[in-house]
């Protein structure tokens, strides 16, 4: 289904969602070819390397406002200082060069509280991503209560080159370990080509909630799908069929399976790997099993 609006409220999202759980993913033998206007692999690719810059978007909004502790700490720190340089040791093994500017506001001490981050042109990170641009989450109330949200807003956010625009939704479970999320994000690639995405995913935290000042021990399992279209008309789905794995000492995915369908025919998977920190991943199309480095994106037209 192509997506009508780029920036949806959650209520509109989760009417959205039960219209797209009817298209359930039916593997056959074989895999199709789909309609595409390029390979099947082109496809995959780009799209992997998407996923890849997306949940390090998100991993890199959650590390300042994903727990009581940094929130409540960044919130102390601000009332003494409406601009916060994270110089803090405690982000200090976080970045290589640069650290975002950080500005929080709220009233009397209440939420909702919008906290910003601003990467300014060009922040590398330890893990050598190089980010740029702005992330706003606006927290409607204490994390972990009641109908409490996080939205969280891109603007012109770069990473890697792909440029991020749109909004993430997120509503907790009734631990902090769990996130129900829904992503409306387009994003840009360095040749113009854009994509609209929108996905609904599941992210559990298993393990470092214990040290949130400390990132390498962190590590994040995902599940979801998502429905996307580029500006040539390609549209697709992708569901992940084993969670995907996600480790804060390392810059990629280093487990899990998806597979790509249209129309609920299953044109192609990818399998992320045995859990080591690498980019090599493997696809499968109908032309056969293949490694390839995530992030390094195929755009192979086809004559049709």
């Amino acid at each position: 289904m192509k997506k009508l609006v780029i920036y949806l409220t959650l209520s509109t999202a989760v009417l959205f969602a039960a219209c797209n759980e009817e298209d359930e993913v039916v593997p056959g033998a074989d895999y199709v070819t789909p309609a595409f206007n390029v390979t099947a692999e082109s496809v995959i690719t780009t799209d992997a390397a998407i996923e890849d810059v997306v949940e390090a978007a998100d991993y890199e909004a959650d590390l300042y406002t994903g727990t009581f502790d940094i929130l409540d700490d960044l919130s102390a720190e601000a009332m003494s200082d409406d601009q916060l340089k994270s110089s803090t040791e405690r982000f200090r093994d976080r970045y290589r060069i640069g650290r975002p500017d950080i500005t929080i506001e709220w009233t009397d001490g209440d939420y909702p509280r919008t906290v910003t981050l601003d990467y300014g042109e060009e922040t590398e990170l330890a893990n050598g991503r190089i980010i740029s641009g702005i992330i706003q989450i606006e927290v409607s109330a204490p994390l972990y209560t009641d109908s409490a949200t996080r939205t969280i807003t891109f603007t012109d956010f770069s990473v890697d080159s792909l440029i991020i625009n749109g909004t993430i939704e997120k509503e907790y479970g009734v631990t902090e370990k769990e996130v129900f999320i829904v992503r409306d994000l387009t994003i840009t690639l360095p040749d113009g080509l854009e994509i609209d995405c929108y996905a609904e995913v599941t992210r559990s935290w298993t393990e470092g909630m214990d040290t949130p000042f400390y990132h390498a021990d962190d590590v994040l399992e995902i599940t979801g799908y998502s429905n996307c279209t580029d500006s040539e008309g390609n549209e697709y789905r992708r569901e992940i069929t084993e969670s995907l794995k996600k480790k804060g000492s390392c810059r990629f995915l280093v487990s899990g399976e998806v597979s790509y369908s249209v129309n609920g025919q299953v044109f192609g998977t990818v399998d992320y790997g045995d859990g080591t920190c690498d980019n090599i991943g493997y696809y499968t199309t109908s032309e056969g099993t293949k490694e390839f480095n995530i992030g390094r994106r195929i755009r192979m037209r086809l004559n049709n």
